[in-house]
């Protein structure tokens, strides 16, 4: 960030993931409203003016910290603009494999048909009762 003296403010970017591996992901996805409380440590080195030479070097405490409580309806509204009726899902290499090979013999238009394919002959498909 560029020099000031005093204090100031600025807008630090935080990543935010619909990655269900990720636990804070599968976390916030499970939450229906509410807030989330946040907390952001900071770490890093301050380079001023100042000392024997006009140069001087500091750490940034370990306890400077900012709080925030995030809105999970804000979460949820941003993964909506950025992965619009989508959610992320990993699979092993061999999984994939299966479902791209189980796509070419089907040919059908994409891996979420694919598994929606699969659910449907399983009879599990949006809450249903799987039948013996």
């Amino acid at each position: 960030m560029p020099s000031f003296t005093g204090s100031t403010e600025i807008d630090v970017p935080v990543p935010c993931t619909y990655d269900m591996d990720v636990t804070a992901g599968s976390y916030f996805h499970a939450l229906q409203d509410g807030v989330v409380p946040l907390v952001f440590l900071f770490s890093g080195t301050i380079f001023g003016k100042g000392g024997a030479k006009g140069f001087s070097v500091s750490q940034v405490p370990w306890h400077q910290e900012a709080n925030f409580r995030l809105p999970v309806k804000t979460w949820k509204e941003l993964m909506d603009r950025y992965f619009p009726d989508t959610s992320w899902l990993r699979v092993r290499r061999d999984t994939l494999d299966a479902l791209l090979k189980y796509n070419a013999v089907h040919a059908l238009p994409g891996l979420d048909a694919v598994i929606t394919s699969l659910l449907e002959q399983s009879s599990l498909k949006q809450g249903g009762e799987k039948t013996p």
